[in-house]
């Protein structure tokens, strides 16, 4: 502990430093201890943050072999926006291989298909001539050209609940509102002394900056949302969302006690 206390193994977190006991565990080897970790962390997570759903978890397979035994591939074609809520709302489980991401746009970026031409065409017709998301074709394709993909060719997406997905994810999505995010970049910024340096935009948004640039950058993001997110997926007025690795996930977790027992701590302070 960093207290220097020894504490038993059976215990939630140190009452002196805050440390969360298991969430500390770095070398975490064998599939059921690993299991209850991702458990763990969820439920610090939901519990601190009060949210709403679930934490999402999102693996990038590069091979169908690695699907885990018993994951079905989803039933209809969607938005990867779609699917977080679709997890994050029902707790499904399910892989999306090329063919049933209905947004060639978040499929491109997970390195599950090459851009085509039919998108292209979709894009200028949509951002451009349709709706004017920018003043000129040359900023359109600026702004395409410049979102951030992954360079390795992937042959799904694994999605499921951070609690109950069967293997470790790259990634953690949190659906969440503004006083949630500051709670979660407060843990951030406690075991970082950093400040976020988000990459964000308000087109391909919970596809780009909630999943594609957190898992290039390593670090956590933020994305507000765009319309497919919004009026087709249903992510509401108030909500946005947080991606980061999920090799951040235990320490931001461990931050969450901390903070909260020492704001418990003055609560009771200020209350006396």
């Amino acid at each position: 502990m960093r207290c220097g206390r020894e504490l038993e193994p059976s215990g939630s977190y140190c009452d002196g430093c805050g440390v969360a006991l298991y969430l500390t565990q770095r070398s975490v080897t064998d599939e059921a201890s690993r299991k209850a970790r991702r458990h763990q962390i969820e439920e610090v997570m939901r519990k601190f943050l009060n949210l709403e759903g679930l934490p999402v978890g999102v693996k990038l397979l590069n091979s169908l072999e690695e699907i885990p035994n018993g994951v079905e591939e989803i039933d209809v074609p969607q938005r990867h926006c779609g699917m977080i809520q679709r997890v994050r709302l029902q707790g499904r489980i399910f892989h999306a291989p090329p063919s049933k991401h209905q947004c060639k746009v978040a499929a491109t970026a997970f390195g599950l298909m090459k851009p085509t031409e039919e998108l292209r065409k979709h894009q200028l017709e949509e951002l451009y001539q349709t709706r004017h998301r920018f003043r000129t074709e040359d900023l359109l394709w600026s702004y395409v050209e410049g979102a951030p993909r992954l360079p390795n060719p992937h042959a799904s997406v694994l999605y499921g609940p951070l609690g109950s997905i069967p293997i470790d994810p790259d990634l953690v999505v949190v659906v969440c509102n503004p006083l949630q995010a500051m709670r979660l970049v407060q843990s951030y910024q406690h075991i970082t002394g950093r400040r976020v340096k988000a990459s964000v935009g308000a087109q391909f948004s919970l596809c780009i900056d909630a999943t594609a640039t957190p898992i290039l950058t390593k670090d956590l993001n933020i994305a507000l949302g765009c319309e497919g997110s919004r009026r087709q997926e249903g992510l509401r007025q108030h909500e946005l969302a947080i991606g980061f690795p999920y090799m951040l996930a235990g320490e931001l977790a461990e931050a969450s006690l901390t903070l909260a027992m020492h704001e418990k701590a003055h609560a009771e302070h200020a209350g006396s």
